[in-house]
């Protein structure tokens, strides 16, 4: 039984066929509980009506007025009543094979990630950059939290909800940072992530996120994290 949850700030478009989409095919992989986690400033009424449209049995819309990826993936975890919550994106970037690829595991790990490093994942049209960045990021990773650290740190997580209800207690980022936190924290407790492959499709355009500002704005924490880590032991 699954908890999927799908932080979103304004992606209100992407949202809605992410529904319809999981509306046909929630059942094929045991998703009962799937949390809408919107984050920041509330939904202009409008909106907030539209979006209450596409709702179905097993979809909560939720909200924390605090922003970021972190926060609305916070709120769903405080919020999650499955054994195992799956923090994804709101247009499901990897389709379904991340939740493919974990129920594919003879014995389920208690944190899983769906990583774009792994040998077996298939990733169109990634780019150059891309490509480039992330694995300077887990070097940076690697150097400043340990070289256990996963290849890839921004995939989708698949994780025992009783562990991550214990875990963002501990935490303080609320942006993207957050799952590099939760990796370290589970790691700090001697949980190691398992890496599964995925198939990451072709979202180019669609994406927030800037390689130039978000890399140094991560990059940044690592040192922080790293140091604040440190002070703890």
């Amino acid at each position: 039984m699954i908890s999927l949850i799908l932080p979103f700030h304004s992606d209100i478009e992407r949202l809605k066929q992410t529904l319809k989409t999981l509306k046909e095919k929630q059942s094929q992989y045991n998703i009962t509980e799937i949390l809408l986690c919107h984050n920041g400033m509330g939904l202009e009424p409008t909106k907030s009506e539209e979006l209450k449209s596409y709702l179905f049995t097993g979809v909560k819309l939720l909200h924390v007025d605090a922003q970021g990826i972190g926060a609305g993936y916070k709120l769903g975890i405080q919020n999650a009543t499955e054994p195992v919550c799956v923090l994804s994106a709101s247009d499901l970037p990897f389709g379904f094979t991340d939740i493919e690829s974990y129920d594919k595991l003879k014995q389920k790990p208690l944190f899983a990630i769906g990583s774009k490093a792994h040998k077996n994942s298939k990733i169109k049209n990634y780019g150059v950059m891309r490509t480039i960045a992330s694995y300077a990021f887990w070097l940076l990773r690697a150097l400043f939290l340990g070289w256990r650290t996963p290849k890839d740190s921004q995939g989708s997580i698949l994780i025992n909800t009783s562990l991550a209800k214990k875990l963002i207690t501990k935490s303080s980022y609320d942006n993207y940072f957050f799952t590099v936190e939760l990796i370290t924290l589970a790691q700090r407790e001697g949980i190691w992530a398992v890496e599964v492959p995925v198939i990451l499709e072709n979202h180019s355009g669609e994406s927030s996120v800037s390689i130039l500002r978000d890399s140094w704005i991560l990059a940044r924490n690592v040192i922080v994290f790293s140091k604040k880590i440190r002070n703890k032991k």
